[in-house]
């Protein structure tokens, strides 16, 4: 035997040692444990089996903090609720109205029509002569007017409103044709051409319009130059 110092002993006993506590520390894993750690971890309900799905992890987004630090699974995302909708509400469209009916107009005021016998004693009647007449209205005319001789008037000629009115002259004329003048209310007279009848009982029209104010109205018949017709009546339709 060779002589060994004491250091080299001292190494020589902390390698063994050494050697010694690896060695029964793999086999204590291989006794303790049987296999891999994580396969035989047990689970949440008992140790993990083949038919055991693994432990889900939770879910730091379904997961609820409890005191102590742990957490408490509230949910899988089958089951959390759906986020809100980020889509604009559905409108409805505003409910149409039906359109505006304004009311029916009033319907106009019927028209008035009236007549006035030339031979009436309303009537001025100045240098003027009455004549009967079979074909005339009442049987009746006036004549003598016109080349400064007589005049007719018409009084009373009444209108409700005013403005246009439509006046008709029966007139008799058993020549060529006579001139006749007309003014209405004492304005600027119309002449008026005045064709044959073909006789002095055979009556005519015509139609003229003139401008009427509310109320009461004069219509003067004359001519200061030459003989006017005869005349039976006049009719006026007016508001």
């Amino acid at each position: 035997m060779w002589r060994i110092g004491p250091v080299r002993l001292l190494a020589v006993v902390g390698v063994g040692y050494l050697i010694i506590v690896l060695t029964l520390a793999a086999v204590n894993v291989d006794l303790g444990l049987g296999g891999s750690p994580a396969a035989d971890r047990p689970g949440p309900a008992g140790p993990a089996t083949d038919l055991d799905p693994p432990f889900p992890t939770p879910d730091p987004a379904t997961a609820t903090p409890v005191e102590g630090g742990g957490e408490v699974r509230v949910g899988s995302v089958a089951t959390r609720p759906a986020a809100p909708s980020t889509a604009p509400p559905t409108t409805r469209p505003p409910a149409t109205r039906p359109p505006a009916t304004r009311p029916p107009a009033a319907p106009a005021a019927p028209m008035v029509v009236r007549s006035y016998e030339a031979e009436s004693t309303e009537n001025g009647l100045d240098d003027i002569r009455i004549y009967d007449c079979p074909g005339c209205s009442g049987g009746k005319k006036v004549g003598n007017i016109g080349r400064d001789m007589g005049t007719l008037q018409f009084n009373g000629v009444t209108a409700r409103t005013g403005g246009s009115a439509t006046v008709t002259i029966a007139y008799v004329n058993g020549e060529a044709p006579r001139v006749g003048w007309i003014s209405v209310n004492g304005a600027a007279p119309i002449t008026l051409t005045f064709p044959g009848t073909g006789g002095w009982s055979s009556v005519r029209t015509m139609v003229v319009t003139v401008p009427l104010r509310p109320g009461p109205n004069t219509l003067k018949m004359f001519n200061p130059d030459s003989p006017a017709p005869d005349f039976d009546k006049i009719t006026v339709a007016v508001q």
